[in-house]
């Protein structure tokens, strides 16, 4: 929470200070002459209609994330859901006929794996919001890989458990980002903007599953990072 409070503090204070200015500029510009004033306040209107949207933008992503619907659950195959995210981003990759192995070279250097289980795997989710929990890990991991790499998502029983894998070779995480990840507005990208894991722990937590990553940057043998979600096995 205090990560949170912090990151929005930061968020709403960017645009609140070209705000203040701008208004002071209006105040001094009163004593301009009126074909001064009129291109003051031009100015000032635009800048302070730009700031305005910057705000309601950091508000609706906020309102979004409050708004995350709840799971509508109906009995699915986790390997479908790892097959559909892949093949969005790597439109090139062929399904097995079944299960198994595939892998595909896309954009950016970036080789998709595909490995799944050969028996099906039912789960009791919301195949839109897996799908979209997927998808965010998938971005996630290409962002790491600027200079390509192998992406891998896998899937499979372990118990009573499916544990579906999300892993790419870039350059890892620390174990303090790893602590901090799934904290809403903790980015350690640029110009992220820190909700992404937050959603997709969210979704995981509304199916009765978890999260984690794994990682060992700094390490000799340093390989990227993994995400692992587990979700509950539906009894047949």
């Amino acid at each position: 929470w205090r990560e949170l409070a912090r990151r929005l503090a930061h968020e709403l204070k960017n645009p609140l200070f070209p705000l203040q200015l701008t208004v002071e500029n209006l105040v001094r510009a009163r004593a301009l002459s009126p074909e001064e004033f009129d291109e003051v306040f031009r100015e000032s209107t635009t800048t302070l209609g730009m700031e305005i949207a910057n705000l309601k933008t950091i508000i609706g992503r906020f309102s979004d994330f409050s708004k995350m619907p709840r799971p509508e659950v109906e009995r699915i195959d986790a390997r479908d859901c790892v097959w559909r995210a892949a093949q969005l981003h790597f439109p090139g990759l062929v399904r097995a006929a079944q299960a198994g192995t595939s892998q595909v070279r896309g954009e950016q250097g970036i080789e998709c794996r595909v490995e799944v289980a050969q028996e099906p795997l039912p789960i009791d989710a919301d195949p839109e919001l897996i799908h979209r929990a997927l998808c965010n890990l998938v971005l996630n991991a290409m962002d790491a890989m600027p200079d390509g790499g192998t992406l891998t998502l896998s899937a499979k029983a372990r118990g009573d458990q499916v544990e579906i894998r999300v892993a790419d070779t870039g350059q890892g995480l620390t174990a303090e980002e790893c602590e901090r990840l799934f904290t809403p507005y903790y980015t350690t990208k640029q110009h992220g903007t820190g909700l992404g894991l937050a959603i997709v722990q969210s979704v995981v937590a509304d199916h009765a599953g978890t999260i984690a990553v794994e990682s060992n940057a700094g390490s000799e043998n340093r390989s990227g990072a993994a995400f692992v979600i587990t979700l509950p096995k539906a009894k047949l």
